[in-house]
């Protein structure tokens, strides 16, 4: 019902106990016939953090999505469509290239249409129910901004959303952060897996320069007002990100659907799928 990253934080907190005695190691066997699991907390309001990110961006942005029809790319747990339906969404679109991750919550709701090992870039509106297009799309994607990659999910926004429609993106520097940063004196440059550098990122895959956040909320709105996608502002997530505890930041766009368009790639080399984190 939960994620397991959640489940693991409960035990690794003692907050799990079976038969009243903590359990403190994920792998520990337990027979469920015979065993009495309980929580020693309340469980949290979404299936995964990734809900309580979405819940301050649309009270941040005063986006009420009661009665909206929505999309949300990079489904994954189903955090933001968690969000989304308690927050009354008519009808939620969860796409997601990977396989399995869903909470079963979430995969069960009648309101929830979940497409899977479905890459969002190649994603159009005949698809969703009805072929009609949505109010909202919410981005939970990684090493997407400044890329090739990033214009063809820009496409597909454009596609499925109205005119006047909202857009949020969650914005991960640990992941989109790169070559612009690469000229900076006095720094040893190490080329990462994900395309960003050594310079920007610090041990452990924390970013803390606040120049290198900046840099990257920028291409995003770049790529974005290019395609139409008017900037509302941007916020810093509450939640930080998993393990090394980056500072996220979430981004509001409207649709002002006046035909533009992209001329020019804003960086070579596009991943084969929009990876989430």
């Amino acid at each position: 019902m939960y994620s397991k990253n959640v489940i693991q934080s409960w035990i690794a907190q003692g907050l799990v106990t079976v038969n009243g005695q903590p359990v403190l190691k994920a792998g520990t066997g337990v027979d469920p016939a015979s065993s009495r699991i309980d929580l020693l907390a309340d469980p949290p309001r979404y299936v995964c953090r990734a809900g309580l990110k979405l819940e301050a961006a649309l009270d941040h942005f005063s986006l009420d999505p009661k009665g909206w029809t929505t999309l949300d790319a990079g489904l994954s747990t189903g955090g933001f469509t968690d969000c989304l339906l308690q927050r009354g969404a008519r009808r939620v679109v969860g796409v997601d290239v990977g396989y399995g991750q869903v909470a079963e919550r979430v995969r069960q709701h009648p309101a929830v249409t979940v497409m899977e090992r479905t890459n969002v870039r190649h994603l159009r509106r005949a698809a969703l129910p009805g072929g009609e297009p949505v109010d909202l799309v919410t981005l939970d994607l990684s090493f997407i901004s400044g890329k090739p990659v990033f214009i063809k999910v820009l496409d597909m926004v454009m596609d499925v959303l109205k005119p006047g429609g909202h857009l949020i993106v969650l914005i991960k520097p640990q992941f989109e952060a790169g070559k612009a940063q690469a000229s900076r004196p006095g720094q040893f440059l190490t080329p990462t897996g994900c395309g960003m550098l050594m310079s920007d990122v610090a041990t452990g895959g924390l970013v803390r320069d606040p120049a290198v956040h900046a840099d990257v909320i920028r291409r995003v709105q770049e790529a974005c007002m290019a395609r139409g996608l008017v900037p509302q502002g941007h916020m810093p997530s509450p939640i930080k990100g998993a393990n090394a505890g980056n500072t996220e930041f979430l981004a509001h766009f409207v649709f002002q659907a006046t035909g533009a368009g992209v001329e020019e790639e804003l960086e070579d080399g596009e991943p084969d799928e929009p990876a989430k984190s």
